[in-house]
């Protein structure tokens, strides 16, 4: 390559890396137009046309641009190009939903890695993170994360050791979507965060623009929604600057959720037609059939079915003019959907029946079969609520366990929290108390742990309602109840399948507890500290002894799960147990536990992380000795800092 043209594809790679496409593409057309220009400056011109194009959306321009580059370096044995022209191809091919044609277009190309002299090691490790990282674009599409999971990783490493910061950038942004659709968001705010500040760094507008989206979804799936669409909105006026249709018709889908899940449907509406009218210029089946099953989704949830059956029309005709399982699949949902809101029988039987044909194919997107198990749950509780049919009940329970394989293949704690908290419905309903109880306890350990807060709220609620009514559960036990019975002092299902269904979820009503007493005990029961947050007789000498015979009659089986948090119920009381070896941390309280769990849980932490206080309990414990006044003034503090006083 000449000096003069080294130079001018220096500043074309610097103005893409900024997001500057049409200025690069002027100056690649320019290049193009010399007659006397090499070989190998033609085939980078046109591999660095198919790049822009690319990042501006147009995909089927991009596609015939690397095709030509490809064709062309292969002919001319020039293996570094004819790798950059097979990523730039197998991009454009994934952006058009053609998913196995974008795997087939790598693992052919993927002989060239060896081949290439390895004094050009840094350049063939450049070209094998750019492999890797499109085979886990491709598979995090499919819905199978764990292996995009591992090509993101492979990909990020090669990456960094060829100091490529934009791509690096790319690929933690990856990242941060495949830990948002996991459910852990913590993690994924991280990535995003990162990702960001060296976006932010680079000065790359259209990518600072995709963080912002992203972040914007984090708020939607916390249910932040006003938080969410200043970010969607702030991108969307990057992407409109930066002329990159493809996002900016995402970032009209993401609006258009927000207001439908406000109620706005008129607004969500005109978003849908936005993104829908977009996706249509760019010509990707499988983006246009989303957008339309969306319009599908919110002309129902607006009440207006003939508007839901025109895209549905609309959605059939693209499905019979493609031979794709997805869209077949997609098409099958969307009707059941609209047959889910008959009241004829016949119509839900039908729905019933294309959303099983959709759970026994073979799984062309995790996501759609989700959707489907999701679609036949609402249709089985209904069916269960007039049946009253244990078999109903049976059935009901056979997807909801295939809900919970499909959430542990995935890893997604959001959905394997959903899952655990619905699971422990059923059961109660079979009368299980134990089970139930232990199902709820996983859900909410899952949701706190991965930052799924309202979801956590959620749980704890149900939790606590089930606390209240244990004894009328036991009480059903004793008498042989029967189903019908249960099931309507059960309130099963709905708000779970709606979150299930819906993803974003408000903020249920949490109010704060009433302390009555905190307590670290020895193993064996012992207490070490005390603090009473009653007066006088209002805590006398039984209720404590009651107390402390509910947390000896737990404990055993309490300590052989650390990590979890029991709850008791004794009288009025609640007692929230943490083991945290050789002790036992206990909060006694009146009303609702979810903030009381949070406040237990970081004393425990504080105390277990103070040398002094823990060496001076453990002290306490090899003497039998009760803690020395200074001691017991420090814990006291830490209390202070943490638990209200009565008011």
């Amino acid at each position: 390559m000449s000096g003069t043209y080294s130079q001018k594809f220096a500043a074309v790679n610097k103005l893409i890396t900024k997001g500057e496409y049409e200025e690069a593409l002027q100056i690649v057309e320019k290049i193009e137009k010399n007659k006397k220009i090499s070989n190998k400056d033609q085939i980078r011109c046109i591999i660095s046309k198919s790049n822009i194009l690319n990042k501006l959306g147009r995909y089927d321009q991009a596609l015939l641009h690397s095709e030509s580059a490809f064709q062309k370096s292969k002919k001319k044995d020039f293996p570094l190009f004819t790798l950059d022209a097979a990523i730039a191809k197998a991009y454009s091919l994934w952006r058009l939903g053609k998913l196995d044609e974008s795997l087939e277009t790598i693992s052919k190309n993927e002989h060239i890695l060896s081949k290439v002299n390895q004094k050009k090691s840094k350049k063939i490790s450049k070209r094998k993170a750019g492999l890797r990282r499109i085979q886990g674009v491709v598979f995090h599409t499919k819905g199978e994360l764990e292996e995009a999971l591992e090509y993101y990783q492979e990909s990020l490493e090669l990456y960094k050791e060829v100091d490529e910061k934009q791509e690096i950038s790319s690929i933690l942004n990856n990242l941060g979507v495949l830990c948002r659709n996991k459910g852990d968001l913590y993690t994924a705010l991280k990535y995003y965060e990162e990702s960001l500040e060296i976006y932010q760094e680079i000065g790359n507008k259209d990518d600072i623009a995709a963080s912002f989206n992203n972040i914007g979804n984090i708020y939607r799936f916390q249910g932040e929604l006003d938080q969410a669409l200043e970010f969607y909105k702030d991108s969307l006026k990057i992407w409109e600057g930066v002329g990159n249709i493809q996002y900016i018709a995402l970032v009209f889908t993401n609006i258009a959720e927000i207001y439908q899940q406000k109620g706005d449907f008129e607004t969500s509406y005109i978003y849908l037609k936005k993104g829908l009218k977009l996706r249509e210029q760019i010509g990707n089946k499988q983006e246009i059939a989303m957008s339309l099953y969306y319009l599908i989704s919110e002309s129902l949830d607006a009440d207006y079915k003939d508007r839901a059956l025109r895209y549905l029309d609309r959605l059939k005709e693209i499905n019979n003019l493609n031979e794709n399982p997805f869209l077949n699949q997609l098409n099958k949902v969307a009707q059941a959907e609209i047959l889910k809101k008959s009241t004829r029988m016949r119509d839900k039987a039908k729905a019933q029946d294309l959303l099983q044909e959709v759970v026994e194919d073979e799984i062309s997107d995790h996501s759609l079969t989700i959707t489907a198990l999701i679609g036949l749950c609402e249709l089985l509780l209904d069916e269960l609520k007039i049946s009253c049919d244990q078999d109903v009940l049976t059935l009901l329970q056979s997807i909801v366990a295939s809900l919970l394989e499909i959430a542990q293949y995935q890893d997604s704690h959001d959905l394997l929290a959903k899952t655990y908290w619905f699971q422990s419905q059923l059961a109660l309903v079979d009368l299980e108390l134990d089970k139930a109880k232990e199902l709820l306890e996983k859900a909410q350990r899952i949701a706190e742990e991965k930052g799924l807060r309202r979801l956590a709220m959620h749980i704890s609620s149900d939790h606590d309602a089930l606390l209240d009514q244990l004894k009328q559960w036991e009480e059903y036990i004793t008498k042989s109840v029967s189903l019908k019975d249960r099931l309507e002092f059960a309130q099963l299902g709905e708000l779970v399948v709606r979150l299930m269904k819906r993803g974003e979820i408000d903020i249920p009503q949490i109010l704060c507890e009433e302390p009555v007493m905190l307590l670290i005990l020895a193993e064996s029961g012992t207490p070490l500290f005390s603090k009473n947050y009653l007066e006088g007789s209002e805590l006398d000498g039984i209720l404590i002894g009651g107390f402390l015979a509910a947390i000896i009659s737990f404990s055993k089986e309490t300590f052989s799960t650390e990590g979890s948090v029991e709850r008791i119920k004794h009288q009025e009381y609640t007692l929230l147990l943490k083991p945290k070896k050789p002790f036992l941390f206990c909060y006694v309280i009146k009303g609702q536990t979810y903030s009381a769990l949070q406040k237990l849980e970081a004393f425990t932490k504080i105390i277990s992380t103070s040398t002094s206080a823990w060496n001076d309990l453990i002290s306490s414990i090899r003497t039998s000795k009760a803690l020395n006044p200074a001691s017991r003034v420090m814990v006291d503090e830490i209390s202070k800092m943490i638990f209200p006083s009565k008011l």
